[in-house]
């Protein structure tokens, strides 16, 4: 039976953030609430998510389309229940006939994606560029992950004053990561939210955050998603699944 999914893409402005690994951890923790859910990494510059779920996909969009094989044999179904689809593992040329070609191969996928699944998450690349867009273009809601740095902070603001000048009305949501406390991840998002509300005039709906953790930290060197074990940050990915289960993106209490 067809569904009406919901797509929500993660971006950030800036790598090294911790997007793909927020990304993997909510799509694990809705998958381990019963959701049908796919995770496309569309990271064309640095493709993290199969090696973060110890996972290794037949094929990726980019090679379907060179060898002209069908993009049927592109989704994995990976050991928690996700489909995920690897869009490249290797940069592609920007501007250029290939990407062209990709973009139009990830659009036939993430179309029927959205007929089988609740929910489908995007993992973009990091930067503001081509790639970024069109995840950006393709979600029902853009999600910033953004820290307490000033050039992440920056460069997210760069994103956001992008998306809103060429869209007012775009959706948009932000996921603190790395954060110490709940105080330091109301401080952050509250400052990031006055530096919009400041300048663009708006500011984006905090979904959640996710405290700084040793435990993610060996999770990504274990290749096992850290939702996989009890403990805050498990806690944390399971408050902002239940925030996106709702659909209304309203604020967390805890942040509001």
């Amino acid at each position: 039976m067809e569904v009406t999914s919901n797509v929500l893409t993660f971006a950030s402005g800036k790598g090294g953030v911790g997007k793909s690994v927020v990304t993997t951890n909510l799509a694990e923790m809705l998958a381990h609430e019963g959701h049908r859910v796919a995770l496309v990494d569309a990271d064309l510059g640095q493709s993290d998510a199969a090696v973060l779920l110890n996972e290794a996909p037949a094929t990726t969009v980019r090679e379907a389309v060179q060898e002209g094989a069908s993009l049927h044999a592109v989704p994995h179904e990976t050991e928690a229940g996700i489909t995920l689809v690897q869009a490249a593992t290797r940069p592609v040329p920007e501007a250029s006939d290939e990407q062209k070609a990709l973009y139009a191969a990830l659009d036939t996928v993430l179309g029927r994606l959205r007929g089988t699944h609740d929910y489908v998450l995007v993992d973009a690349s990091a930067g503001t560029d081509g790639p970024v867009q069109w995840a950006l273009d393709r979600a029902d809601l853009g999600v910033l992950v953004v820290v307490g740095e000033p050039t992440a902070v920056a460069d997210a603001y760069r994103l956001a004053k992008q998306l809103w000048t060429a869209d007012p009305d775009y959706p948009m949501g932000l996921v603190v990561n790395f954060a110490e406390d709940e105080a330091d991840a109301r401080s952050i998002a509250e400052r990031f939210k006055a530096i919009t509300t400041r300048f663009l005039g708006q500011a984006p709906k905090t979904l959640g955050w996710v405290p700084f953790s040793h435990a993610v930290r060996r999770s990504v060197s274990d290749q096992a998603p850290v939702v996989r074990s009890e403990g805050p940050a498990r806690d944390a990915f399971a408050e902002l699944a239940d925030t996106t289960a709702r659909g209304q993106y309203a604020l967390s209490p805890a942040l509001s």
